[in-house]
């Protein structure tokens, strides 16, 4: 529940600060992760065998339900105790290849600055027929320092840069991406606004113009060759 400063009135975001810091994190679920939860939800049947997640393994656990079989998860900050593999996503030396059937990245590659490399990582290391289910921020405000620690915020994607940079690697065939969000969504957003203050006629509207989330379902071909 919100507490007692819940938006009805939009006026009050005719303002130069935005109404809540942070994308209003602490007083509900962020609007992003709303469309992140959509797209996962959209593709549970990927969330299969042996998983990995980057951060926590939350979402393998709510989507994945009886489908996975292992989970596991990567994080390069030693002192996240869910951690399972402690590696850069741009350089899994600890992780062999084609060792898993799902990768689940969320919000992950803006903070990391050779995103090429960790793509090509993610491809190396998903088993054939394996899938890769990725979001990234399209629009958004900088993450505070205090969310992401000792890392940076380096990108934003637009659905032609996510098609393209996964396109090749995991070839166009086998990439699919869609977008999420709407003017008056991505206005929320950038105030801190959460998901209870929007109803969901107003957060499912789709306007292409307006990329809050970008999403990749990206698969690696069951016929490899030449790796």
């Amino acid at each position: 529940m919100l507490p007692f400063d819940r938006v009805t009135d939009f006026s009050k975001l005719r303002r130069l600060t935005p109404y809540r810091p942070a994308f209003g994190w602490h007083r509900g679920k962020c609007i992003d992760r709303y469309y992140v939860e959509k797209f996962l939800q959209e593709n549970r049947d990927a969330i299969r065998g042996s998983v990995l997640e980057v951060c926590n393994n939350e979402y393998t656990k709510r989507f994945g339900g009886k489908q996975f079989a292992k989970s596991d998860v990567l994080d390069l900050n030693e002192n996240n105790p869910a951690r399972t593999i402690t590696a850069d996503l741009s350089h899994c030396d600890a992780i062999g290849d084609t060792t898993f059937d799902c990768i689940i990245c969320t919000q992950t590659l803006l903070l990391i600055y050779n995103f090429t490399a960790a793509v090509h990582e993610l491809y190396r290391i998903l088993r054939p027929g394996g899938v890769v289910l990725v979001t990234i921020p399209g629009i958004s405000q900088i993450c505070p320092t205090n969310m992401i620690g000792a890392g940076a915020d380096y990108w934003r994607f637009t659905r032609h840069s996510a098609r393209r940079m996964f396109a090749e690697r995991f070839g166009s065939e086998n990439t699919q991406v869609v977008t999420y969000g709407n003017v008056l969504a991505a206005v929320a957003f950038l105030h801190g606004l959460v998901v209870p203050e929007l109803t969901a006629e107003e957060l499912d509207y789709h306007d292409p113009d307006y990329e809050l989330t970008v999403a990749v379902r990206a698969r690696k071909s069951v016929t490899v060759a030449n790796e």
